[in-house]
């Protein structure tokens, strides 16, 4: 029996619209069914996806493509720079677009809350009227909750229902129920108008909360991986043993500075005391000094 070594490389995703787990497996069915995935991984905090391919066999961009039609928008992320390496201003630029976003969204949830409580504490008050619980059902589902209606239903008539599915289907039951109860009294249906703006203001806020917690979760990794060294020092391989190597670098600054994620399995780095280990390797020769607090919590 022969066995071979398949060679493998890794596409990394940037993926959007990921809301709650069953997204995330969603998205995990989604690339392992992909012709050519051997292994999918999905963070659901960092809205990355990591896929493990045979070397060459698959278009990232197409597979970004395959995940964006399949409702959840998608782009792949060159392998040629670390995530901490993109553009600050780009980032500095999405944040702020996401905390604005965040705050509309917050005030659009709150509203809804408070006019429907409002329609039960001021009993004798035009906020009582059953036309004034209709026309806040149908703006709640017609602008604050549009997108994420939409979102559900499509996930829906695809066969990968997530959490989006489950509010359309409620909001829209209870919806469409009340507007039956209304237009034809002779049913005798009672009216629950309430319940939709009820459920959109809830799902609002706690997206909104959710999308603050993984804004700071997200700040936390990329102020972390800013810690791990950018560039490497390549020294050529050892003619020799490895004492023989060691004491011909005589404690000299020799080798060249290169990034990171240039540096390939196999090759031979040198870290000079004091200096911060790039990469994960094997001590192949030499003595050096190293901070080991980020390993044992210890100063």
């Amino acid at each position: 029996m022969v066995i071979t070594e398949i060679n493998t490389e890794k596409i990394t995703l940037d993926v959007g619209g990921m809301k709650c787990g069953g997204c995330v497996g969603a998205v995990e069915r989604q690339l392992s069914q992909y012709p050519g995935v051997l292994s999918a991984c999905v963070n659901l905090v960092t809205q990355v996806a990591v896929c493990e391919a045979e070397t060459g066999s698959i278009d990232p961009l197409a597979l970004a493509a395959q995940l964006t039609h399949a409702g959840f928008p998608s782009q792949a992320r060159s392998q040629n720079l670390p995530h901490f390496a993109l553009d600050s201003q780009e980032a500095q630029a999405k944040q702020k677009a996401q905390s604005r976003q965040q705050i509309q969204q917050l005030v659009t949830a709150l509203l809804l809350l408070v006019f429907s409580s409002f329609g039960h504490w001021l009993t004798y008050s035009q906020m009582d009227n059953i036309w004034f619980h209709w026309s806040l059902a149908t703006f709640s589902i017609v602008l604050p909750g549009r997108s994420l209606l939409l979102s559900g239903l499509v996930s829906l008539f695809r066969g990968i229902p997530t959490m989006n599915t489950l509010v359309a289907l409620g909001t829209l039951s209870a919806y469409t129920a009340s507007c039956l109860a209304l237009f034809l009294p002779q049913l005798g249906w009672e009216c629950y108008f309430d319940e939709p703006v009820m459920l959109l203001g809830f799902i609002l806020l706690g997206r909104t909360l959710e999308a603050q917690a993984r804004t700071r979760a997200t700040a936390a990794y990329t102020a972390l991986s800013q810690q791990q060294p950018q560039v490497a020092r390549l020294i050529p391989p050892p003619a020799a043993s490895a004492n023989d190597h060691a004491a011909s670098l005589g404690g000299q600054n020799q080798g060249m500075e290169i990034p990171i994620y240039q540096v390939r399995v196999g090759e031979w780095l040198q870290v000079l005391p004091g200096e911060k280990i790039p990469v994960d390797g094997l001590v192949g020769a030499g003595l050096s000094l190293v901070e080991e607090s980020m390993m044992t919590g210890e100063p």
